[in-house]
C-alpha cells in the first residue's frame, strides 16, 4: 500500500526534483519509505511512497522483472498474489521478493493489458515497458484506489492524489464550468471527471497505454467489466446463501493476508458485522475492532459494542464532538483533493487515526449495499416512481417538455413523461440541490434548466441497460456513488491516517456470486434490503439482523443549528463566498433559515457547500 506518482517530460532538465515534490505531497500515504526511477533519455520519472504491509523488508518499489525491462510502481494490495506467484513460477518466472507487487511485472509479461482480469484486489499501478517504450496505467475493478492523470502539450503525469498534479507548473488550474453545479446536485462528479479541465481520473476497470515516443496521448486498451445483463442462475435461496458463504469466507481469508496487525472498522450495521464475524473466525488471536460515536441516541456505539461482545473482539471507541468536526474540516478538504458530499468523511478519518495506534490495516464493509440491494428505502421508492412514469410515457407526444429540477409539480410531470428511462434515473439520484424540489433552494431557473440537460448528458455516458430495473439502479450506483464517493472517501480518509482500508465484500469473486443472484433475493418486494446476505449471516449470528442502516450518522442538523451555527454562517455567507457567487444568494439564505427553524432536513447539503467553500479557499494559486 502506498502512493504513486510519475511524469514524462523530455523538456524538463530536473524531472527528479518535480517527482520528489509530488511524492512529498503524499508522504502520508506511505510514511515507511520512498522509491524512484528516473530515465532522462525518455523523460520518465516515476516513484512511490510506501506503507509497508507485505514483505516489509523486500517490497520497496519500483519492482522489476528478471532482466529489468519491465518495472512497476503500485498502490494497493493483490490478495491472490500467493496463488498467482505459484502459477507464474510454474511458467519459469523468477521472483526476488515475497511482495504482492512483484506478481504484476511477471503477469504483464504473460498477459499484457489483460492481466487485470486475473487480479483480486484493490490497485492503481503504472507499469513501465522499456522494450515497448510505453506506460500501462490501470485502476481496480470498483475504483477502490484513485489514479489521476493529465496529458498536456506533449507532457504526461499521473498520481494517486490530484494535488500532486497541481504541483506541476505546466498543469493548468482552470476549473470545469459545469463541475460546481454537478457537485451541488449529485454531491460528487461522475466517473472520469474532476473539477479541473486538464485533469482526469482513470476510470474503474480501465487500462490505459501511454506511449513514450511520439506522443499520441493515453489510449484505452482494456477493462474488466462488471454488469448484471446475464440472467441469474443461482435462483434458490439455499443455493445462494451457500455460494455466498463460501465466497465471503475465501475473500476475508485473503484480505487478512498481511505482515502487520489487522483490525475491523465496525459500525452497528450488517456489512461490518459480516466482515467482523468471518474475520474473527479465520484470524488467530483476538480481533481488534474500532468505531466512533457522537454521544447521540442514534450513534453507532451501542450496536457496534454489541457486535464486538458477540464475536469476542477487543473493542475501541472514540466519541467525537462538534469542535472536532470544525477543527477537521480543513484537513478533510485537503486530503479529499476534491469535495465529496459525505459527512462520514470526518468519522472515517478520525476512527482511522485512533486505529493507527493499534493496527496498520482495517477491514470495512463498503460495497454490499450496491452489490446486494441494501438501500431498500431508496430503491423501492425509485422503482415505484419509475414504474408510474413508464405507464405514462405514451402521453409524451402530447405534452410540453417540462423540467426535472423545477418547483412546479406539473413541470416535473411533463419532464418525467418526456424523459428517457436512464435520464429519469439520473435525476432521481440527485441528493443535493435543489433539495426538496417542491421548495427549490439556491438555484435559479437557468440552473434548473442546466441540471436537466446535465442529467441527460450523464445518463448517456454512465448508463448501460441491465436485466431488470433494480439491476439498473445497482449498476448505476456501483459506477458512480460507490466508485467516486464512498470508495474515494474511504481511501483518502484512511490514507490521511496512514491506514490501509480493505473491503472484502468488493472482492471480484464475491461480486460474481452477487451477479448470479436474482433481484428478488436481494431486495424482495417490500424489503428488507440485502435479503440474501442477511440469510447468510443467520448461520453465524444468533441475534436480530434487522437493525436500521445508519453508517456513521454525524448529527449535522443539531451541530449546524447549535455549536457550529456562527462558523458555518460566517464562512458560507461571507462577502467573498464562492458558493454564494454561484448560487442565488437569497434562495440559499432562505434555505439556511429553513434549516435553523427545523423546516428543512438539509444538513448534508449545507455540509457539502461548506466543504466546497473550504476546498476552494485552500486551492493552490
Amino acid at each position: 500500500m502506498c502512493g504513486i506518482a510519475g511524469l514524462v517530460d523530455r523538456a524538463e532538465p530536473d524531472a527528479g526534483a518535480q517527482l520528489r515534490r509530488m511524492l512529498g505531497l503524499i508522504a502520508h500515504r506511505g510514511p515507511d519509505g520512498e522509491g524512484t526511477h528516473i530515465e532522462p533519455a525518455t523523460g520518465l520519472a516515476m516513484g512511490m511512497r510506501r506503507l509497508s504491509i507485505i514483505d516489509i523488508e523486500g517490497g520497496t518499489q519500483p519492482i522489476w522483472n528478471e532482466d529489468e525491462n519491465v518495472g512497476v510502481v503500485f498502490n494497493g494490495e493483490i490478495y491472490n498474489y500467493v496463488e498467482l506467484r505459484r502459477e507464474l513460477e510454474g511458467k519459469g518466472h523468477a521472483f526476488r521478493t515475497h511482495s504482492d507487487t512483484e506478481v504484476l511485472v511477471h503477469l504483464y509479461e504473460e498477459l499484457g493489458p489483460k492481466m487485470t482480469e486475473r487480479l483480486r484486489g484493490m490497485f492503481a499501478f503504472c507499469i513501465f515497458d522499456r522494450p515497448g517504450r510505453s506506460l500501462l496505467l490501470a485502476r481496480d475493478h470498483f475504483g477502490q484506489k484513485p489514479l489521476y492523470f493529465t496529458d498536456s502539450g506533449g507532457r504526461f503525469a499521473f498520481a494517486s492524489e490530484l494535488k500532486c498534479l497541481l504541483s506541476l507548473p505546466w498543469v493548468p488550474r482552470d476549473l470545469r464550468e459545469d463541475a460546481f453545479l454537478t457537485f451541488a446536485a449529485w454531491l460528487s462528479l461522475p466517473d472520469g471527471e474532476t473539477h479541473f479541465t486538464a485533469i482526469k481520473k482513470v476510470q474503474p476497470e480501465q487500462v490505459l497505454r501511454v506511449p513514450l515516443d511520439e506522443r499520441g496521448g493515453a489510449t484505452h486498451v482494456g477493462a474488466w467489466s462488471y454488469d448484471l445483463s446475464a440472467e441469474p442462475d443461482i435462483t434458490r435461496l439455499d443455493d445462494a446463501t451457500d455460494a455466498l458463504d463460501h465466497s465471503l469466507r475465501e475473500s476475508v481469508r485473503m484480505h487478512l493476508r498481511a505482515d502487520v496487525p489487522v483490525g475491523v472498522l465496525l459500525s452497528s450495521g450488517l456489512d461490518s458485522r459480516t466482515v467482523a464475524a468471518y474475520a474473527q473466525e479465520l484470524q488467530s488471536g483476538t480481533m481488534q475492532t474500532f468505531t466512533v460515536g457522537f454521544g447521540a441516541e442514534d450513534s453507532e456505539q451501542s450496536g457496534a459494542a454489541d457486535t464486538a461482545r458477540e464475536i469476542g473482539s477487543t473493542h475501541h471507541t472514540l466519541e467525537l464532538t462538534a469542535r472536532d468536526f470544525s477543527e477537521s474540516i480543513g484537513r478533510i478538504a485537503w486530503h479529499l483533493d476534491e469535495p465529496i458530499g459525505d459527512p462520514a468523511c470526518f468519522a472515517v478519518m478520525r476512527v482511522c487515526e485512533m486505529a493507527r495506534g493499534h493496527v496498520k490495516v482495517l477491514l470495512s464493509g463498503e460495497g454490499s449495499d450496491e452489490l446486494f440491494g441494501g438501500y431498500d428505502g431508496r430503491y423501492l421508492g425509485m422503482l415505484a416512481t419509475m414504474e408510474r412514469t413508464q405507464r405514462l410515457r405514451w402521453m409524451s407526444p402530447f405534452l410540453p417538455r417540462g423540467c426535472f429540477a423545477s418547483a412546479s409539480r406539473m413541470e416535473r410531470f411533463f419532464a418525467r413523461t418526456n424523459s428517457s428511462y436512464e435520464g429519469e434515473i439520473a435525476t432521481l439520484r440527485m441528493e443535493g440541490l435543489p433539495g426538496n424540489i417542491a421548495q427549490p433552494r439556491g438555484l435559479t431557473a437557468e440552473q434548473f434548466r442546466k441540471l436537466s440537460e446535465r442529467a441527460v448528458d450523464i445518463s448517456e455516458t454512465s448508463f448501460s441497460k441491465q436485466r431488470d430495473s433494480l439491476s439498473d439502479l445497482l449498476c448505476w450506483d456501483i459506477r458512480w456513488q460507490l466508485a467516486e464517493s464512498l470508495l474515494q472517501k474511504a481511501d483518502k480518509m484512511s490514507m490521511a491516517a496512514s491506514i490501509e482500508l480493505r473491503t472484502p465484500l468488493l472482492d471480484t469473486e464475491v461480486a460474481k456470486i452477487a451477479a448470479r443472484i436474482p433481484s428478488s433475493l436481494k431486495l424482495p418486494q417490500g424489503g428488507p434490503g440485502k435479503f440474501v446476505l442477511r440469510k447468510t449471516l443467520e448461520k453465524k449470528l444468533n441475534e436480530d439482523l434487522a437493525r436500521p442502516k445508519k453508517g456513521f450518522p454525524v448529527p449535522l442538523n443539531a451541530w449546524f443549528t447549535g455549536p457550529l451555527r456562527e462558523q458555518v454562517q460566517a464562512e458560507l455567507f461571507s462577502a467573498n463566498s464562492v458558493v454564494c457567487s454561484q448560487l442565488d444568494h437569497t434562495l440559499l439564505r432562505a434555505a439556511w433559515d429553513d434549516l435553523l427553524a427545523g423546516r428543512w432536513d438539509g444538513g448534508r447539503v449545507i455540509f457539502s457547500l461548506w466543504l466546497y467553500e473550504t476546498w476552494r479557499s485552500n486551492l493552490p494559486k
